[in-house]
C-alpha cells in the first residue's frame, strides 16, 4: 500500500498551518484512483477536512480539492498541497437565516426648531424696490 497525503491550508492565516489527511491506496486503486473518489468518499473527505480546519468547504472548493488530489495521484505525487480561501464553519449557513427583523415603525419625535436661526448673515437681506 502506498500512502498519499493531502495538505490543506487557508489563505487568511499569515503562516499557513497545513491540515493533513492520509490515504493508503492498494496497487489496484493506485492505478485507477477515480474508482475511490465517488460521491460518498468526497462527502466523507469534506466532513473530515471541515472538522480539522473548522472552515466551511462548499461544493466548488471540494471539487477543486478532489481534482487536485486525483491529478497528483495519477501523476505519482505522494503529497498534494493546496491553499484555499475558506470561510469559518459558523458562517456556512448564514445565507439561510430566517430572521424577519423588527418591521415596526419607531415613534416619531417632532424636531425642535427653536434654536435654529441664521447666524452672521447666513441669509441675504431682502430689499424690494
Amino acid at each position: 500500500m502506498v500512502r498519499y497525503t493531502f495538505l490543506l491550508a487557508t489563505e487568511k492565516t499569515p503562516d499557513p498551518n497545513y491540515v493533513s489527511h492520509h490515504l493508503d491506496l492498494p496497487p489496484a486503486l493506485e492505478n485507477d484512483p477515480d474508482r475511490l473518489f465517488d460521491r460518498a468518499f468526497c462527502e466523507d473527505l469534506r466532513s473530515i477536512l471541515q472538522q480539522k480546519t473548522d472552515c466551511a468547504i462548499n461544493d466548488v472548493q471540494l471539487d477543486r480539492i478532489v481534482k487536485a488530489w486525483l491529478e497528483d495521484i495519477k501523476e505519482g505525487y505522494r503529497n498534494t498541497r493546496l491553499v484555499l480561501e475558506l470561510p469559518p464553519l459558523e458562517f456556512e449557513n448564514v445565507h439561510q437565516l430566517q430572521d424577519e427583523g423588527d418591521r415596526t415603525v419607531p415613534p416619531l419625535i417632532p424636531p425642535d426648531l427653536s434654536d435654529i436661526a441664521p447666524q452672521g448673515g447666513a441669509l441675504p437681506p431682502l430689499t424690494f424696490n
